[in-house]
C-alpha cells in the first residue's frame, strides 16, 4: 500500500467520492465564511452564524434554498415573539417562562401540523424563541442585542450557504423522479390488465409493492420537488396521480370478484392496459397517443365508470408529465382534480407540543432559579434538542446520532477552550484557528459514515467553542461543565426517546382511527364529507399506514388487501348515497335502516356484510344492489381492517 493511495483509501472507507468531497469543502468555507463576517462585524456569539450552513445545506439546490427562506421567515417570527416576551422578565419572570412554554408547545406541535419544508419555519420559530429569551433571563438589559444578533446571525449564515449552493449544489433529477411516478402508475395498469384478463397472480403482493413504492415516491418529493414553482405545479398532478394509482388498484380488487372461470371481465381492454404498463420515456408518445388513449377510455367506459376516471387521470397525467402535451395539461389542471391531503398528524402533534411546552418550563425555570451560565446552557440544550427530535416521526432512530454527535462535538469544544482560546487575543486569529475544525466537521458531514453525528458534533462544537472577543473570564471547571451540560442535556431527552420510543402500533392504530372514523362521518353525512375530500383523505391514511406497518408488529394483522378493501367499502357507502335519490318505494322499505346497519361495520363486519348481501338480493333495482354486494365484499375481504384493535389478533376479534 503507497502513501498516495492511503488518502483515497481512507476516504473511501469513510463514504466520500469526489463529490462529497466539494460538498464538505462547500460546507466549512460556507461556515467559516458566515462565521469570519460575524465575527469582524463584532455581533455577539458570531458562532451562531455559522450553525445555519451545516442545517440548512442540502443535497439539491431547490431543498437548500427553501430551507434558507424557510429558516429566516421561522427565526424572524420567533425573535419577534422573544422580543415580546423579553419585556416581561424583569417584572413577571415566570410569567414569560410561561409564554416562552405556550409558544414552544405551539410550534412543536405546527411540525406536525404543516406540510413539508413549511414545518422547518415552526421548528426555527419554536428554536429562535427559546435562544433569544432564556439567555435575556441572565442579561436582562441586553435583550435588545442579543436578540438582534441571532437574527443578524441567521441571515449572515444562510446567505452564506445559499450563494455556494447556487454555485456548487446540482438541481434535483426531476425528470428521473416524474418517470418514476409514471412506472408506478404503469404497474397499477399492469394489475388491472391481469385482473380483467382474468389471470392475476400475488395480486395481494402487486398491491403491497405499489404501495410501497407509492409511500417512497410520496416523501422523497419533498426533497425532489422543493424550490421551483413550476415544480409545484407537477406535484399537484402527482398528487392527482396517487389518489387515482391507489384508486385503481381498489377497482381492480373491486372488479376482481366479478370474475368467472373462462369468463374474463374484458380481455381487449386487458391487453391495451398490459401494453400501457411497458411505459418509458421513449416510446410515451406512442403508447399514450391520441388514439390508444381514445380506445382505451371507450373500453374503460364500458367497463366501469369509476374505472375510466381514474385511468384518464393517470394517462393524461402521465403523457403531461413524459411529454408536456398541452391537451393532457388542460385536463389534468381542472378544478375537479383529486388532490392528496396533507400529512398531519394530530395526535402526534398534541403529544409533542405538550412534551416540549413542559420540558422548556421545566428546563429553563430551573436555570432561572440557578442563576448560573452552566444552568443556561443546560436549559438551552434541553429545549432546543426536545424540539429537534419532538419534530421528527420516530426520534428514536435518530436519537442515538444526536447523543453521539453531542458527545464528541462538546469534548472538541473543551479541548479547543483549554489548549487553543487560550492563546489567541486578536479577531483574526479566533477565526484562522476555527477554519480547521470546521473543515473536519465538513468532511464528516459529506460522508455516508459520519454524516448523521457529524451534523450535531458541529452544532455542539461552535456552540461550546465560546470562539469570540472578548472572551468570558473561566476556569477550566467551567469549561468542563458548560460543555458537559450539553452531555448532560442530550443524554436527558435523546435518552427519554430511546427508553420510550414512538411506536409504530400506535401510528398504526391512530390511522386505522382516522379511515374508520372518515366511513362513519360518509355514512352519515356529517359534516358534509364530500367522495373527493374522503377519497384525498383515506389514500393520505393509507399512505402513512403503508409507512408504518413494515416496522409494526402489527403487520401481519393488517395488509394492504385491508386498506384497499376499506377505500372499497367506502367508494361502495358514496355510491349508495348518490343512488339514494331514484330508490323506488319497495328499495326504500327494505333499505329503511341502511344507516344504523352500515353504522355495525367496526364492530361486527361479517355479520354486516351478511346482511348487505341479503339486501342486494331482496332489492330490485339493478345499481343499488351493485353497490349492496360491493360493499358486501368489501367487508369480508377488510375485516380485519374494520374490526382491528391494537395488540389483538384477527383470530381474537
Amino acid at each position: 500500500m503507497t502513501n498516495v493511495n492511503l488518502p483515497h483509501l481512507l476516504a473511501k472507507k469513510i463514504g466520500l467520492d469526489r463529490r462529497g468531497v466539494v460538498y464538505g469543502l462547500q460546507l466549512a468555507f460556507s461556515a467559516w465564511l458566515a462565521f469570519a463576517i460575524a465575527s469582524f462585524l463584532h455581533i455577539p456569539n458570531p458562532f451562531w452564524a455559522a450553525m445555519p450552513v451545516f442545517v440548512v445545506a442540502q443535497a439539491t439546490r431547490g431543498l437548500a434554498f427553501e430551507r434558507g427562506l424557510y429558516r429566516v421567515v421561522g427565526t424572524a417570527l420567533g425573535a419577534l415573539a422573544g422580543f415580546g416576551m423579553i419585556h416581561f422578565i424583569q417584572d413577571a419572570p415566570y410569567a414569560a417562562l410561561l409564554m416562552l412554554a405556550l409558544w414552544v408547545a405551539v410550534f412543536a406541535a405546527l411540525t406536525h401540523l404543516l406540510y413539508g419544508v413549511h414545518s422547518y419555519a415552526a421548528l426555527m420559530a419554536g428554536i429562535t424563541a427559546v435562544v433569544v429569551v432564556i439567555p435575556c433571563m441572565f442579561a436582562p438589559e441586553h435583550y435588545m442585542q442579543l436578540a438582534l444578533a441571532r437574527v443578524e446571525c441567521t441571515f449572515i449564515g444562510v446567505i452564506m450557504i445559499t450563494l455556494s449552493s447556487a454555485l456548487l449544489t446540482p438541481n434535483a433529477d426531476r425528470d428521473r423522479f416524474y418517470l418514476s411516478v409514471c412506472e408506478v402508475a404503469a404497474s397499477a395498469c399492469y394489475l388491472m390488465g391481469t385482473t380483467l384478463k382474468g389471470v392475476t397472480k400475488d395480486g395481494a403482493g402487486q398491491e403491497a409493492e405499489i404501495l410501497q413504492k407509492i409511500s417512497r415516491l410520496e416523501a422523497s418529493a419533498l426533497a425532489i420537488m422543493a424550490g421551483s414553482r413550476t415544480a409545484a405545479k407537477h406535484k399537484r398532478v402527482i398528487n392527482a396521480m396517487i389518489v387515482s394509482t391507489i384508486g385503481l388498484l381498489a377497482t381492480s380488487r373491486r372488479l376482481h370478484t366479478h370474475n368467472r372461470p373462462g369468463q374474463p371481465i374484458a380481455p381487449e381492454l386487458g391487453n391495451l392496459l398490459l401494453a400501457i404498463s411497458a411505459l418509458t420515456k421513449e416510446d410515451a408518445q406512442q403508447i399514450l397517443s391520441t388514439q390508444h388513449m381514445a380506445e382505451a377510455l371507450a373500453l374503460a367506459q364500458a367497463t366501469d365508470a369509476d374505472l375510466a376516471q381514474h385511468l384518464q387521470r393517470l394517462l393524461r397525467g402521465a403523457k403531461w408529465l413524459l411529454t408536456a402535451d398541452q391537451e393532457s395539461a388542460r385536463f389534468v389542471f381542472r378544478a375537479d382534480a383529486p388532490m392528496l391531503a396533507p400529512a398531519t398528524n394530530w395526535g402526534l402533534a398534541r403529544q409533542t407540543g405538550l412534551l416540549c411546552g413542559l420540558i422548556t418550563l421545566v428546563s429553563a425555570s430551573l436555570a432561572y432559579v440557578g442563576g448560573s451560565f452552566i444552568g443556561e446552557m443546560t436549559a438551552l440544550a434541553t429545549a432546543m434538542f426536545s424540539l429537534v427530535l419532538g419534530s421528527m416521526i420516530k426520534p428514536q432512530i435518530v436519537a442515538p446520532f444526536l447523543l453521539k454527535g453531542i458527545i464528541v462535538g462538546s469534548i472538541v469544544a473543551i479541548g479547543y477552550r483549554l489548549a487553543i482560546f487560550p492563546h489567541i487575543h486578536s479577531t483574526g486569529l479566533v477565526v484562522a484557528s476555527i477554519l480547521p475544525f470546521l473543515l473536519v466537521g465538513g468532511m464528516a458531514r459529506a460522508s455516508t459514515m459520519f454524516a448523521f453525528p457529524a451534523l450535531d458534533a458541529c452544532m455542539a462544537f461552535l456552540l461550546g467553542s465560546q470562539a469570540m472577543l472578548p472572551a468570558r473570564v473561566v476556569t477550566a471547571m467551567d469549561v468542563v461543565a458548560e460543555s458537559g451540560s450539553m452531555i448532560v442535556a442530550a443524554c436527558i431527552v435523546a435518552g427519554g426517546f430511546i427508553l420510550l420510543p414512538r411506536r409504530s402500533d400506535r401510528h398504526v392504530h391512530e390511522a386505522t382511527q382516522t379511515i374508520n372514523r372518515d366511513l362513519f362521518r360518509l355514512i352519515n353525512n356529517s359534516d358534509r364529507l364530500g367522495t373527493e375530500q374522503w377519497m384525498a383523505r383515506s389514500v393520505r391514511q393509507t399512505l402513512r399506514l403503508t409507512s408504518h406497518l413494515a416496522q409494526s408488529s402489527q403487520r401481519n394483522s393488517l395488509a394492504p388487501a385491508h386498506l384497499i378493501s376499506a377505500l372499497n367499502f367506502g367508494y361502495s357507502i358514496a355510491q349508495l348515497h348518490s343512488l339514494q335519490e331514484g330508490w323506488t318505494p319497495q328499495t326504500h322499505a327494505i333499505l329503511q335502516d341502511l344507516n344504523a346497519q352500515l353504522n355495525t361495520f367496526t364492530d361486527e363486519p361479517n355479520t354486516l356484510a351478511a346482511t348487505l348481501m341479503q339486501y342486494g338480493r331482496d332489492v330490485q333495482q339493478s345499481e343499488v344492489a351493485a353497490a349492496l354486494w360491493s360493499a358486501s365484499e368489501a367487508l369480508v375481504a377488510g375485516r380485519d381492517f374494520f374490526a382491528y384493535r391494537p395488540g389483538i389478533s384477527p383470530n381474537q376479534s
